[in-house]
C-alpha cells in the first residue's frame, strides 16, 4: 500500500536527522582508543518527564550505563531499548507483549542514508537550528528550529566519558525510533547531543517545546545521575540477561505493530 502524503513527507523530513550528524557514529568507540580503566565506568541515569510539572511524572525511565552496552528500561510502558556496542546491535523489547526485536547498528545507519537523500535544503532548515546553543535565562541553554524549541540545564559529570557515552546513547535512542513508528524527528535533539558530548556535559534538565501549537507547556524531562551502580541495579541487568531468553523475536514490523501505545513525539525526544 503506498504511503499517503502527510506520512510520506514526515519520513522525508526526518531523513538527514542521523546523517546531518554523521560523526556521532562511532564503530569503535568502546573497543578502540580506550583504556580498560575507560571502558569500565558504569553509572545510572533516572528520568521523570512531565506534562504538568504541578503533577506527578506521567513518564519515568532509568538507565544503565554498562562497560560494553546502555539499558534503558521504560518502566512506565514496561519496554526496554538495550544498545549493544559490542556485537553492534539494538534491541527493543515489549514485556507485555513479550516479544522483542533486534536491529543491526549499521541497518539502522543505512536507513538513515535512504532517508536522507529525499530531503530539501529546506526540509533540513526546519528541523535544524543555525546556531549553536546559547545560554539563556535562569542558567539554561535554548537550541530552537522553527518546529520546536529545547532548554536546557546542564551538570558536569564526574568523569568526562560520562557526557559521551550519554550522547552515544541518546543519539542511537532517537535514530531507532525515528525510522521507526511512530517516526519522531529528532534532528534537532541531535544537535543538543553533540553539543553534550562536545563540552562534556550531562543534562539535568531539558524542557521541549513544539512552537506549532500557540502557547503550549513544555514537557520537561529531570534526570538524576547515580555515579555507580547498585547491588539492586546489577541484580536488574542479571534479571534482564535471564528474561529476554523467554522473549518472542519478531521482526521489526511485527514488534512495532503490536507494541502497546507509547509517550509522544515529543516526549520521546526529551529523556
Amino acid at each position: 500500500m503506498t504511503m499517503d502524503l502527510r506520512n510520506r513527507s514526515l519520513i522525508i523530513m526526518i531523513a538527514t536527522i542521523g546523517l546531518w550528524l554523521t560523526q556521532t557514529y562511532r564503530p569503535d568507540s568502546v573497543a578502540l582508543g580506550q583504556s580498560q580503566a575507560e571502558a569500565q565506568i558504569e553509572f545510572r541515569i533516572d528520568t521523570d518527564i512531565y506534562s504538568d510539572e504541578t503533577k506527578p511524572p506521567i513518564h519515568t525511565t532509568q538507565t544503565m550505563f554498562l562497560a560494553n552496552r546502555t539499558i534503558e528500561w521504560d518502566d512506565t510502558h514496561r519496554r526496554l531499548l538495550v544498545v549493544d556496542y559490542q556485537d553492534r546491535s539494538i534491541t527493543l523489547a515489549d514485556l507485555s507483549a513479550q516479544k522483542k526485536c533486534r536491529i543491526e547498528m549499521r541497518e539502522v545507519e543505512d536507513r538513515f542514508i535512504n532517508l536522507r537523500s529525499q530531503m530539501t535544503s529546506q526540509e533540513i532548515a526546519i528541523w535544524t537550528s543555525p546556531v549553536s546553543p546559547r545560554p539563556f535565562e535562569g542558567g539554561l541553554y535554548e537550541l530552537a528550529c522553527e518546529r520546536s524549541v529545547y532548554r536546557f540545564r546542564t551538570k558536569s559529570p564526574g568523569v568526562e566519558k560520562m557526557a559521551i557515552e550519554y550522547g552515544d546513547f541518546a543519539d542511537w535512542s532517537v535514530k531507532t525510533h525515528a525510522v521507526n513508528p511512530p517516526y519522531k524527528p529528532p534532528l534537532l535533539r541531535m544537535q543538543l547531543n553533540a553539543f553534550l558530548r562536545d563540552q562534556r556535559e550531562l543534562p539535568a534538565e531539558i524542557r521541549l517545546t513544539d512552537t506549532r501549537t500557540g502557547g503550549s507547556k513544555p514537557i520537561v524531562a529531570r534526570l538524576i545521575v547515580q555515579d555507580q551502580l547498585t547491588r539492586q541495579d546489577s541484580d536488574r541487568v542479571r534479571d534482564w540477561e535471564v528474561l529476554t531468553a523467554t522473549l518472542k523475536s519478531v521482526s521489526q514490523v511485527e514488534y512495532f505493530r503490536l507494541a502497546n501505545a507509547g509517550p509522544g513525539n515529543l516526549r520521546g525526544q526529551v529523556r
